[in-house]
């Protein structure tokens, strides 16, 4: 049998009519110890992948099964803050319009000092 692949692979003409499978196997024949190597990294690199896949997949589930509790915590920090925000940004209005207030009652005490002297 290998005479015969011999006999094949040395024909360039029938060489040309092999398929790539053929090609393949007469490969893997004729180099066994690269061909045992070549196998055990395609079984440890689907390994890896299937692992990788299981746990993007499991990371994905998880993220998934927490997303309803992510998305209330963070609607209600917002409702929550933003009521606050408004508070603060009406007490300060509310601050600042009784100081301009005193200010002009001082400002209105002090023209009436100096109009009465003006006569």
């Amino acid at each position: 049998m290998l005479g015969e692949i011999k006999v094949l692979l040395q024909e360039p003409l029938t060489a040309a009519m092999l398929t790539p499978t053929e090609t393949v196997v007469l490969w893997g024949l004729h180099h066994p110890y690269w061909l045992i190597a070549i196998a055990i990294s395609l079984i440890i690199l689907l390994q890896l992948s299937i692992s990788l896949a299981g746990q993007l997949l499991r990371r994905f589930l998880k993220w998934l099964s927490r997303s309803p509790f992510s998305l209330g915590r963070w609607l209600l920090t917002k409702t929550t803050t933003g009521e606050t925000s408004q508070e603060q940004q009406v007490a300060t209005i509310l601050q600042r319009l009784n100081n301009l207030q005193e200010e002009q009652a001082a400002l209105l005490a002090e023209l009436k000092k100096q109009l009465p002297n003006q006569e």
